[in-house]
């Protein structure tokens, strides 16, 4: 699929202006923000495996054989096969209507509650929401085309034959429910709800669950959140967002005009219109 254009702008002693695409905003961001000690390039090395896995053509011929070939049997894991056969022409993103056609040439009956398996499959972390009706796909289920893949039974995730990377998002999420960032060293008890608003619970997208966890450092005082703040709290509330896809979330918000970013910190703040939309969320659910 084609992706929208982004104008970066970077201005200082050397001043550059372009038009790239949300995938490549998203990395120089990312490569940005990075906290002191984090390795990170812009040459990502798993981005440019994938990019070049695309870029070799098709790797799966129909969306049956991807169905087939990456053993989803299950609604979410169905659409995550679906949409990584979709993206094979180079997209970074996909849209429901891509992989409901995907079902329909895959002889396969759509799911009738559709945005729940979506749901799911974000809950899982195999999905990220872009905003604007796109989704992405997740480092979790690289190589879910390729046939050594292996979806997650309990719908926590998706395994793979790599141990490493399995033992380091493991150290990683220890590390961020033991290492309480000194911007709430002030807080004793984080409580999962706020006055007013939905409970924590019902954030489901990554942009929710961001915007969920700078509006509580609002009310606390805290004026915004890094990214490694965003990653603490929304991992001890219980559902963390990964640190990779904390940069896409904000750009999904940012573009909504929910959420911006201080010039001189680099920490995430909601607005006001921000505030108006989470007090919505859940509510079409509501009985």
């Amino acid at each position: 699929m084609t992706e929208k254009a982004t104008t970066l702008i970077i201005k200082g002693k050397v001043g550059y202006e372009d038009e790239i695409t949300p995938a490549q905003a998203a990395k120089i961001i990312a490569f940005l923000e990075a906290v002191d000690g984090e390795t990170l390039t812009l040459g990502d090395a798993a981005a440019d495996q994938r990019n070049e896995r695309r870029g070799r053509g098709k790797k799966v011929e129909s969306a049956r054989e991807a169905l087939d070939i990456s053993g989803a049997s299950k609604n979410p894991e169905k659409i995550v096969a679906l949409a990584a056969y979709v993206m094979q022409d180079g997209g970074e993103s996909f849209k429901v209507e891509d992989v409901k056609a995907a079902f329909r040439r895959a002889r396969e009956t759509a799911p009738g509650n559709f945005p729940r398996d979506l749901d799911k499959a974000i809950g899982a972390g195999w999905v990220g929401d872009c905003g604007g009706g796109e989704y992405f796909l997740t480092a979790k289920v690289d190589g879910v085309l390729d046939g050594d893949f292996k979806f997650g039974r309990t719908g926590g995730g998706a395994s793979t034959r790599s141990t490493p990377r399995r033992t380091a998002t493991a150290s990683k999420s220890a590390k961020a429910k033991n290492g309480k960032p000194e911007v709430f060293a002030s807080i004793d008890v984080f409580s999962s709800t706020m006055e007013g608003f939905p409970a924590y619970a019902k954030m489901k997208p990554n942009k929710d669950k961001l915007l969920w966890a700078v509006k509580f450092a609002k009310d606390n005082g805290i004026t915004g959140l890094a990214n490694k703040d965003i990653e603490w709290i929304t991992d001890h509330l219980g559902a963390g967002i990964p640190s990779k896809q904390i940069t896409a979330a904000f750009l999904s918000l940012q573009k909504s005009g929910y959420a911006n970013k201080s010039t001189q910190e680099g920490t995430v703040r909601i607005t006001p219109d921000g505030e108006s939309y989470l007090a919505t969320v859940g509510s079409a659910t509501e009985a």
